[in-house]
């Protein structure tokens, strides 16, 4: 990081501008900057790469105020850029004036990519890098952590799992030498809220459009309804916090788009709540997850009122220790995405 007066300069580089891309943007003018200038850095947006509206690198900072207005309008940002035409958005990595890359791409729950390309990319360069993808967790994240060490660089994905709610940095920060030896959750906030939905005799189509207007389903819904989602963070957790190398493929996978129309409502009638449950466990050597829907006692964790997103791990020294998350979507992913950046400044 350079140094622009007392504070160092923070170039930042967006890859993906979607919804929580923009909002980051957004709130960096405001109180996130401030909470940035407080831990003695000065941010500024230097690149963005969208996969719609072009590409933009400026060395001195893009303008956000601009930037924004163009997406919304539906026009490119590629006025904005300085310097020579790019091509493509791993040349924008290589090539961009750029301290942190935020990895923003949507989801591609059966390789992983192009996000761990730009991690990659991006590792390799010498840059930190903090992303909300878990295609990277989930696919390569050994490869990409042994990178990150040997350039001496951090990569953290906090808004991966549970939009901002503190997964990771709560077992590496609050849980030393604890073992993780399981977890269950819900982990795929679109299914809790259509099951919900359904529950009350509303169909599955129109469940899913609230969802999708409320901003936490998929680009695709299908990664939703069908469990790709749900079984790519519980490999993320698996992976990160239980030591494995496992991939969504080997996910014992069930979603809930094949539910009767009436089975959530039948399972509130009996007292029960139906639910896309992720679980995962270590079997002596081996770490196994699965997805499926679950039906669930009215007094388990899982089906805490008002709960989005609920993870309880299984540990060997605190036993079970849950994590509970409200109605989470945008702003709290994007809230990650600071929590990361002040923990790579700090």
């Amino acid at each position: 990081m350079t140094t622009r007066g007392r504070r160092r300069a923070l170039r930042l580089a967006i890859v993906g501008f979607g919804s929580v891309g923009r909002r980051f943007a957004e709130l960096l003018r405001g109180r996130y900057g401030r909470e940035l200038r407080a831990a003695g850095v000065e941010p500024r947006v230097t690149a963005v790469a969208t996969a719609r509206h072009g590409r933009a690198v400026d060395p001195d900072g893009l303008p956000i105020a601009r930037l924004l207005r163009r997406v919304r309008a539906g026009e490119r940002i590629d006025p904005l850029h300085r310097g020579r035409p790019l091509t493509s958005t791993l040349e924008l990595i290589a090539r961009a004036p750029a301290d942190v890359v935020l990895e923003l791409t949507p989801l591609d729950p059966a390789k992983g990519q192009p996000a761990t390309a730009h991690v990659r990319r991006a590792l390799e360069r010498g840059c930190h890098v903090v992303t909300a993808n878990k295609g990277p967790v989930a696919f390569a994240l050994g490869r990409l952590r042994g990178l990150a060490r040997r350039r001496g660089r951090r990569f953290l994905f906090e808004g991966a799992v549970m939009d901002g709610t503190p997964v990771f940095n709560l077992a590496s920060r609050c849980l030393p030498g604890a073992r993780v030896l399981g977890f269950r959750g819900l982990l795929n906030s679109t299914t809790t809220r259509v099951l919900s939905r359904m529950e009350e005799g509303v169909p599955l189509a129109a469940a899913l459009r609230e969802a999708q207007e409320a901003g936490v389903a998929e680009a695709d819904p299908r990664y939703d309804l069908d469990g790709w989602d749900a079984a790519v963070k519980g490999c993320a957790i698996a992976n990160s916090l239980m030591g494995a190398s496992i991939r969504p493929v080997n996910v014992d996978r069930q979603g809930i788009g094949t539910l009767s129309p009436g089975a959530a409502g039948a399972a509130r009638a009996r007292g029960e709540r139906l639910r896309l449950v992720v679980r995962g466990r270590r079997e002596g050597r081996r770490v196994r997850v699965s997805v499926r829907p679950e039906s669930l006692p009215l007094d388990d964790l899982l089906v805490s009122p008002g709960a989005d997103g609920v993870l309880v791990l299984e540990t060997d020294l605190m036993g079970e220790v849950g994590i509970w998350e409200g109605a989470g979507g945008v702003d709290q992913t994007a809230y990650a995405l600071l929590s990361d950046l002040l923990t790579i400044v700090s």
